[in-house]
C-alpha cells in the first residue's frame, strides 16, 4: 500500500478528526489487524475516491501488491480456497487461506468481488493474487466496475481426449483441450469437467460460441481460455 496519509482525497468530505474517528471505528470492526495505510484506504475508497489505485488483471505484476476487481467465474475448495476471477482485460487465481474460509463461503460464482491490497506472483503460467493479512475483500461493492466480457466464437478445428488430472488435494478433475480457429486467431480452448458432458456431441468443424470464458491475456495477447463453472458452451444450428 501507499505509505502516505489518503486524507487529501477525502478533505473536501471530512473534517480530519472525522476521517481518524472513520478509520478508528473500523479499526475496532477489524479487531486491529489491519495496518494504519489500509484501514485509510478503505475509508476513502468507500467515499469512492480511490479508482486511480485500481489494477486491470492484465496489468498485474508478480511481486507487487495490489487492487483489483473481478467477476468469480469459479470456486475451488482445497487445503487452499481459490478463485477465478475475470475482468475485461484478462483473468487471474485469487488465494485465500483456511482462516479465511467464512469469506470463502459467502461468495457465490458470478458475484463481482474488489480485493485491496492483495499480493501477485506467477504460479504454472497464471497470475495468482494472494489475500494475506493485511488484505480486505468486499463482495459486490457499490462501485464495483460494469465487467462484461465478451463471448468468443469460432470454428473446432482440433479436439484432444479427455485427460484426467489429481490436483494438490487429490481430487480427480477432468480436462479436454481444443482449438478455436475465430476470425482473428487460433486459440487453444481448456474445458474443465462438467462442461466436458454437454461437450461430448461436437465434432470439427462446428462453430461454437463460448459465453462467459475465462481469457488468459499475455502482453495485451488473448493466448488461451478456459471454460469454467460459469461460462456456457452453444454450438450453430442447435435450439
Amino acid at each position: 500500500m501507499h505509505s502516505e496519509s489518503y486524507y487529501p482525497k477525502v478533505e473536501d468530505l471530512m473534517s480530519k478528526e472525522e476521517f481518524s474517528r472513520a478509520v478508528q471505528e473500523l479499526d475496532r470492526e477489524f479487531d486491529g489487524l489491519l495496518e494504519r495505510d489500509v484501514l485509510e484506504y478503505i475509508v476513502v475508497d468507500e467515499m469512492g475516491r480511490n479508482r486511480g489505485f485500481i489494477t486491470p488483471i492484465s496489468e498485474l505484476s508478480a511481486g507487487k501488491s495490489c487492487t483489483v476487481f473481478g467477476k468469480v467465474m469459479e470456486k475451488i475448495k482445497g487445503k487452499k480456497r481459490q478463485f477465478v476471477i475475470s475482468d475485461n482485460t484478462s483473468s487471474c487465481w485469487l488465494t485465500l487461506w483456511d482462516s479465511q474460509s467464512d469469506v470463502f463461503n459467502r461468495v457465490e460464482v458470478g458475484d463481482i468481488i474488489k480485493v485491496i491490497n492483495g499480493f501477485v506472483r506467477e504460479h504454472n503460467g497464471w497470475m495468482e493474487v494472494n489475500i494475506g493479512r493485511w488484505s480486505h475483500i468486499e463482495i459486490n461493492p457499490e462501485d464495483a466496475p460494469s465487467i462484461d466480457i465478451k463471448p468468443i466464437t469460432g470454428e473446432i478445428v482440433d479436439i484432444r481426449d479427455t485427460e484426467v488430472i489429481f490436483n494438490d488435494d487429490g481430487d480427480v478433475l477432468f480436462s479436454k483441450r481444443v482449438v478455436l480457429r475465430t476470425d482473428s486467431s487460433t486459440i487453444p480452448v481448456t474445458i474443465w469437467n462438467e462442461h466436458i458432458k454437454s461437450f461430448k456431441d461436437f465434432r470439427k468443424g462446428d462453430i461454437i460460441t463460448i459465453i462467459e470464458p475465462v481469457k488468459i491475456v499475455r502482453g495485451k495477447r488473448l493466448t488461451e481460455v478456459e471454460v469454467r463453472s460459469l461460462s456456457r458452451i452453444s454450438r450453430s444450428g442447435d435450439k
